[in-house]
């Protein structure tokens, strides 16, 4: 079973985020900060990470996860309802994000994402 960590201050969107995964059959983690999120990364598949966290942003904490070794291969989704445009996407894939989705988003979109990223990172491990 593939363990995903959800990584969301806002505890609905937390537990929504939780839910939808859990109910795909993942095992999920969840932590509400970006030093906890750093702390626990090694243990997930894939991090859902939102971008506006309390203590550190989505994008410092993203590039913290890919300049470690032992966390530098794991997917990294990036989700957002505050930061939307261009700008805060393309800075959102430079610090190392697999994919970058604004909410509200869709549990179909969710899980295409999370269903894609894992299967490339299966390839690229065989």
């Amino acid at each position: 079973m593939k363990t995903i960590l959800v990584v969301d201050d806002r505890p609905d969107i937390r537990y929504s985020t939780a839910r939808v995964l859990a109910g795909a059959g993942y095992d999920v983690r969840e932590t509400a900060t970006g030093r906890e999120a750093l702390r626990l990364a090694w243990l997930a598949n894939l991090v859902v990470l939102d971008v506006a966290l309390p203590d550190m942003d989505g994008f410092a904490v993203c590039r913290q996860l890919k300049a470690d070794a032992a966390t530098a291969n794991i997917p990294v989704v990036q989700k957002t309802a505050v930061y939307r445009d261009d700008d805060h996407r393309r800075r959102g894939i430079a610090s190392g994000a697999s994919e970058y989705l604004v909410e509200p988003v869709a549990p179909e979109v969710l899980l295409d994402a999370v269903r894609r990223l894992l299967s490339e990172t299966a390839r690229s491990v065989s």
